[in-house]
Formats: C-alpha cells, structure tokens, sequence
C-alpha cells in the first residue's frame, strides 16, 4: 500500500494489531530519568520522568514476551563540535550536551537495549531527522509505531508527527510518557490525540499483547 493510499484509508484501528507493530522507547535517559540527571535535578518534580521507568519497563517485557521488535532512541551530541539542539536552535552545552558515551545520555537502568535491540541516536528532537530509523522500520515491516518515554510534549510528540507524515498509524503510552509538567503533558496527549495518535494504555497494550501468537 502506499503512503497516500494510507493515508486516504480508513484510518487507525484503536489498538496496533500484532503484525507489524514495533515498540520505540523516547529518550529514556538518565539525564531526564535519574534524580541526579542534569535536567531532572532541576525540575520542579525531579522524579517525575523516573516515575515512568517502572512502566516502560513493563512495554517492553511484553513486547519482547511477543516477539514485537523494540526499539530505542536517544538524543545526544556526537562530539564537542558537533552539539545536539536545543529550544529555539540553540546548541547545548556542559552536561546537557548529552555527549555520546557519557552518563547523562546513557539509557537508564531499568529500560536498557537487550542484545540485539536497535538503538537510535539521535541529534534533535524527532528519532527520523538525521537518522536510520526509517530504513530500520521499512527492513522490519512496521506499520504501526507504538511510542513511550519523554518527555511527552518535545521528543515524543515530534516523533509521532514525523511518524504520521509516513502514514504509520502512531499509538502513544499515556501512563508510559511524561513531562516536567502534568499540564503540558496532558496538552501534548490531548493534541497527538486529536490529529497524530491513538492514545492508549500500559495496561491496554501489555493484555493485547499477551493475548497474541508468538
């Protein structure tokens, strides 16, 4: 089927069908995730993105229980010269440059790659810009995109966007994502909701999941 065929169809079923789903966890890293991670120790809630660890980490056993390919995505700066963006194009800078191999942009524990598990890096907010995830998602078959992880309004919601824009029908993990504030974050579910995304559950999808054939 091609893009637009798809996009001219019926439209997204409410849940993602087992054939052809993929998992892809936004930027579960400790800087946002640990207490002591440079953008979580100043937040209002430093704890508020380690709150969604626990759920993450139930997604992805029941994927990985169901054989649903899991991916990953992390924003990091390449190299000194070369910074990840930030909010209005500036560059980051110190710790909040996320440097490839460092604490701050490693995967928190708890929701790491198994063997195996693509892991994309990425230099901006969307995991497509500047990335392979479009190949690895054609090589894999995806069709529909299950996304979690933070924060909500910034990373996975220009993720979903880009992810509609190649007609995948998109389904975002509301009790799976969050965001520095509750307001926003319900903003952002509200709007992805409305045009981008079908809104689902921890709960919805790991039932779905472990219903399914392996």
């Amino acid at each position: 089927m091609s893009a637009l065929a798809a996009l001219l169809g019926p439209g997204s079923p409410p849940l993602p069908e087992f054939d052809g789903c993929a998992l892809l966890i936004v930027d579960m890293q400790n800087a946002y995730c640990h207490p002591e991670g440079v953008f979580a120790r100043n937040a209002p809630d430093p704890q508020i993105c380690t709150r969604v660890i626990e759920p993450c980490a139930r997604l992805i056993a029941a994927a990985r229980g169901t054989g649903i390919p899991v991916l990953h995505a992390a924003k990091v700066s390449f190299a000194q010269s070369a910074p990840t963006i930030s909010f209005h194009n500036t560059s980051r800078e110190g710790a909040g440059m996320l440097l490839l191999g460092g604490w701050e942009a490693d995967i928190a524990e708890g929701v790491r790659p198994a063997p195996g598990e693509p892991v994309i890096y990425k230099p901006a907010y969307s995991a497509f810009f500047g990335t392979s995830l479009d190949t690895v998602l054609q090589r894999l078959g995806v069709k529909h995109l299950v996304l979690a992880g933070v924060t909500t309004s910034i990373c996975v919601e220009t993720t979903a966007r880009d992810a509609a824009q190649r007609a995948l029908d998109v389904y975002i993990v509301r009790d799976a994502s969050a965001e520095w504030e509750q307001e926003r974050h319900e903003r952002s579910i509200a709007q992805m909701g409305y045009a981008f995304a079908r809104i689902v559950t921890v709960d919805q999808l790991t039932a779905l999941w472990k219903a399914s054939p392996l």
